[in-house]
């Protein structure tokens, strides 16, 4: 889902390989000013985090906190209507979709299930119960999600305590980088199983290392025909912000930013074109980062639910974002390389082997798979756009 660390996508032989190209790094920077110690993200685009909670409109502050959940690709999905009746609606935005990674738009819906949770957990904090109504102009079909609302949120005073989880929504990241050597115990990981079940929803974990290792190698196989399949790989592509401009402006997308990738943006070495280009280190080092993930990897989750209907998937968004909140709170962070759940043809046959290496049944649905490890360092927060990009009168 939504993207931090952006030092950290280019491995460290692509990075001398462009340094010996370009002379050096520190030459560059220091020649243009206010380049050298470029933050990852500017803070224009995380201002969001920042004011969330503070709207005076008790609905425009509920939706603050939940525009802050993990999506997929970043790309922010939701339209929200804040209707007379005091409730609030929220709809697919037909702008922001992903036609060739997510067709059924399944991952998605997932990302609309955890905006809700945000918002139930932000209404709890408030002494408001949330009632969340799924689909109720109907649930859309298995191809796509059409102009009919995900769900009305009804709000009523009373009768619901504050959950601890919602403290850590602030600290809530998703990790794509290398964890540190520390082991996750296996305490932590029964408390982040208990926290992502929940109706509907069955989590399991593991740290058997030839199971580890078997999920290690899907999740390398599924990145390297991701990204070495043109029309799949595009789409991220398309939306991948380079330098703190185009963060700044988009505030969405997959952010690539710091000194280095200010570097490489000048020198024309960050390009869509480069990134499509088999043969440019650009392009390697985004196979290599995911290799440099799997030695530091040793505890992984999957969240299954039924394989029918759109529900399932709200709910695995559920517990997707309580299992971040979870891991915050124990000083853990995730990642879901959910690429080999991703429907379309290219994927198909290693999505079989990966159904049978985790058990799933017929009538089951794998929705998520996580990684899960201790931080190197503090995470950077993903860019989001304003409130009012998300609100509708």
């Amino acid at each position: 889902m939504d993207v931090p660390r952006t030092d950290a996508v280019l491995s460290a032989p692509a990075r001398r390989g462009f340094v010996r190209m370009l002379g050096s790094t520190a030459v560059i920077a220091a020649a243009v000013p206010g380049l050298a110690g470029c933050a990852a993200v500017p803070d224009a685009a995380t201002e969001p985090w920042r004011i969330a909670g503070r709207d005076p409109d008790p609905r425009r502050r509920l939706v603050s906190w939940a525009i802050l959940a993990p999506n997929p690709h970043n790309l922010q999905p939701w339209l929200v209507e804040l209707p007379p009746d005091g409730s609030i609606v929220l709809r697919q935005d037909p702008t922001r979709t992903l036609p060739m990674t997510d067709p059924p738009q399944r991952q998605l819906t997932i990302g609309h299930g955890a905006f809700l949770e945000l918002l139930t957990l932000a209404a709890a904090a408030e002494g408001l119960r949330a009632t969340v109504e799924p689909f109720p102009a109907g649930e859309p079909g298995a191809d796509a999600l059409d102009a009919r609302p995900v769900a009305r949120v009804r709000l009523a005073p009373g009768g619901v305590a504050p959950d601890p989880l919602f403290a850590r929504v602030g600290a809530r990241t998703t990790w794509k980088a290398p964890f540190a050597p520390t082991p996750v115990t296996a305490d932590a990981l029964a408390a982040l199983v208990a926290a992502a079940t929940r109706p509907g929803v069955v989590a399991t974990g593991t740290q058997d290392p030839a199971q580890v290792a078997a999920l290690a190698d899907v999740m390398v196989r599924a990145w390297d025909i991701e990204q070495r399949t043109p029309r799949t790989w595009k789409e991220s592509v398309d939306l991948t912000r380079v330098g703190a401009t185009e963060i700044a402006r988009h505030r969405d997308g997959i952010s690539l930013g710091g000194t280095l990738m200010e570097v490489l943006r000048l020198a024309g070495q960050a390009t869509p074109g480069k990134a499509m280009d088999p043969t440019s280190a650009y392009f390697a080092s985004g196979l290599k980062r995911v290799r440099d993930w799997v030695p530091t990897t040793g505890t992984w989750i999957w969240l299954t639910t039924g394989a029918r209907g759109r529900v399932p998937q709200l709910e695995a968004g559920r517990a997707f974002v309580r299992l971040q909140l979870a891991a915050a709170s124990l000083g853990l962070v995730t990642q879901p390389p959910s690429q080999v759940l991703q429907e379309y043809p290219e994927m198909r046959a290693l999505q079989r082997e990966f159904e049978a290496r985790v058990g799933q049944r017929d009538g089951e649905k794998v929705q998520m798979l996580v990684r899960v490890g201790h931080p190197t360092g503090a995470a950077t927060r993903s860019p989001r756009r304003p409130l009012e990009a998300f609100v509708r009168a």
